[in-house]
């Protein structure tokens, strides 16, 4: 890797690390963390371990990860939303700019530098909570479903990445981040309702209410894809949903955004 991608992998870790929304909210996780383990471990005692494990262990990890999973998917908001505007609302993009790198370069490893540092957060708390949780009930609980989940949801985290990012470069901080969760979540509704409805059928019983549905569902990125296959694998449930044509659409769509943030980089007056 060149020295300059180094340094700048570095750079927007350490920016993002002194942030005081990541303390507050590293602080918070972990409180939380900690407490939900406490209680577990106060019903493990009432109940009997073994006993405790077969009725509540296991799932409550599992929805203990599910809160994680959401609360990664703010931080990764927050931060895509910040990594390209602050370099230029704080007038040093220019800096970065002057080294022999170009805006390209700059704006994929700048993402893959967000992205490590959204990764090492989603790993700690996935392992503080393993540790705790497997320490409670005096075993091991932690599934290989747990470790494909992870996976799996680090792909949606780099994905709403560059979503944020793309309307960080259109709007400001705020309106940025309202645009990411407000578009996530009707992506998020609209594959609810139609990712099991067959093509032939999207179109029965028509309404402009369905119509809005059918063009997020069409337009906009299946996040939520990954985000159920990863509550699927957390859960040991099979998968809902008929696999290829949504990695077909999650592929080119999310290359659509992509391109448009990146071409977006390339051509904005900083």
């Amino acid at each position: 890797m060149k020295a300059q991608y180094k340094a700048l992998i570095v750079d927007t870790v350490l920016k993002e690390i002194r942030s005081k929304t990541l303390i507050f909210i590293f602080v918070a996780t972990t409180l939380s963390i900690l407490l939900a383990n406490l209680i577990i471990g106060a019903v493990s005692t009432q109940m009997g371990g073994d006993q405790a494990l077969s009725m509540t262990g296991v799932n409550i990890l599992s929805l203990n990860f599910r809160i994680i999973n959401s609360i990664n998917f703010i931080v990764a908001a927050i931060f895509g939303v910040s990594v390209f505007r602050s370099d230029f609302e704080n007038n040093i993009i220019y800096q970065y700019l002057s080294f022999p790198i170009s805006r390209i370069e700059y704006f994929f490893v700048r993402v893959l530098g967000t992205w490590l540092l959204v990764l090492a957060y989603y790993a700690y708390s996935y392992i503080l909570s393993a540790l705790l949780f497997s320490y409670s009930f005096k075993k091991i609980i932690f599934t290989t479903g747990h470790l494909y989940s992870f996976l799996v949801l680090s792909i949606y985290l780099l994905l709403v990445i560059f979503i944020s990012i793309f309307f960080s470069l259109l709007l400001n901080k705020i309106g940025a981040l309202f645009a990411t969760f407000a578009s996530c979540l009707a992506a998020a509704a609209a594959y609810s309702s139609l990712s099991t409805v067959p093509y032939n059928e999207l179109f029965l019983n028509f309404s402009g209410f369905k119509l809005a549905g059918i063009l997020v569902y069409f337009l906009f990125p299946r996040a939520s894809f990954l985000d159920s296959i990863s509550s699927s694998l957390l859960i040991g449930e099979p998968i809902a949903v008929s696999v290829l044509p949504q990695i077909l659409h999650l592929i080119v769509i999310s290359g659509v955004y992509v391109w448009l943030a990146s071409y977006f980089v390339k051509r904005k007056d900083f």
